[in-house]
């Protein structure tokens, strides 16, 4: 259809018109975005899952903010330990830090009720929790401890490593000194599979393996090898045993300084660089397990029936673990887990 010179002007000038808007628009917004200069701090290695996103998250900042905002990122537990965040966080002297979600049990028990062990099914079952209004919640009950929840990232199913032998049955753990995670629920877990939990910091866990104060730790595929676990532990047992994730967590002294316009850009590059790092996470968990078995390390996975006793087992601990997180959250996170999956 042949359109008329007339029409083709309308065109133009209603596309220039649509073009200086938005040109507008984005002056506007940038105007309105002040110049920031933040820290990041996170635990793991430098070329971990969780560290390279936050690398992601800082470009996408700095790219949509116009280089107005800084976001410079540490890794390796530089600045302190997961547990040295929160109050780093709330005290205002930190700004940003990627924490291992077992560890806010401390300031709100209800994130208790991520750690239970053999809950979920797969990774997108968790997501579709931890995403959901529950998920939410559970991040908004951090307000009060002076921190603002950005979102759950992945670390993944936990697995087993240790220095004494493989792990096929639960009996198989009985004795074992095994390090987690600074969280009750992880110790509650092991001790009544008859094991000795000792709860450490992850930058600490190497030499503790090293020097054989512990014999175990239990951790993703991904941070076994970018720990480098395999240089002092020969079996890894794919137990699948509890999902982990990360939260990014913000300052709220930091947060409350921002604009609205500076808070929406920086949880719009949160979410995207979410994605990214669970994309990361399953990739590096899947690859690196073949690496690590290349390396040495003894690997072997718990058959159907064993993990069955696995999940009677760890049942009695739920049992006890939900008086004391608290029976209401608890029963409102289990409804909505099966409701999702009656859904599927």
């Amino acid at each position: 259809m042949k359109i008329e010179p007339l029409h083709q002007l309308r065109q133009v000038l209603l596309g220039a018109a649509v073009l200086a808007s938005t040109l507008l628009g984005s002056a506007t917004t940038q105007a309105q975005i002040n110049e920031h200069s933040f820290r990041l701090s996170a635990g793991d290695p430098e070329d971990a899952p969780g560290p390279t996103a936050t690398r992601r998250f800082a470009e996408l900042v700095a790219l949509r903010s116009g280089g107005k905002i800084e976001i410079k990122t540490f890794h390796s537990a530089i600045l302190g330990s997961d547990v040295q965040m929160h109050g780093a966080l709330a005290g205002g002297t930190m700004d940003f830090a990627l924490v291992g979600a077992p560890t806010l049990v401390g300031l709100v028990k209800e994130f208790g009720v991520l750690d239970f062990p053999f809950l979920y099914r797969d990774a997108p079952q968790v997501h579709a929790m931890l995403d959901g209004p529950l998920g939410r919640k559970l991040l908004d009950r951090l307000g009060d401890k002076g921190l603002v929840g950005l979102g759950f990232w992945e670390i993944g199913f936990r697995n087993i490593t240790n220095s004494r032998g493989p792990i096929t049955r639960w009996e198989d753990l009985q004795g074992l000194k095994i390090r987690t995670v600074q969280s009750p629920v992880f110790r509650a877990f092991f001790n009544a599979l008859g094991a000795n939990a000792v709860p450490l910091p992850i930058n600490e866990v190497f030499t503790a393996l090293e020097t054989r104060a512990i014999d175990a730790q239990e951790n993703p595929v991904s941070i076994v090898a970018a720990q480098k676990f395999d240089e002092v532990q020969r079996y890894l047992s794919l137990t699948g045993h509890i999902y982990t994730a990360y939260a990014l967590l913000a300052s709220k002294q930091t947060w409350d300084g921002l604009n609205d316009e500076e808070r929406s850009l920086i949880a719009q590059a949160a979410a995207e660089a979410r994605d990214f790092q669970r994309a990361l996470a399953r990739e590096q968990n899947a690859a690196l397990l073949v690496e690590l078995e290349r390396r040495g390390m003894e690997i072997n996975e718990i058959s159907a029936e064993e993990r069955a006793r696995f999940v009677d087992q760890a049942k009695t601990v739920i049992i006890k673990l939900t008086s004391d997180i608290g029976e209401a959250f608890v029963g409102e996170w289990m409804a909505e887990l099966k409701t999702g999956r009656q859904l599927k």
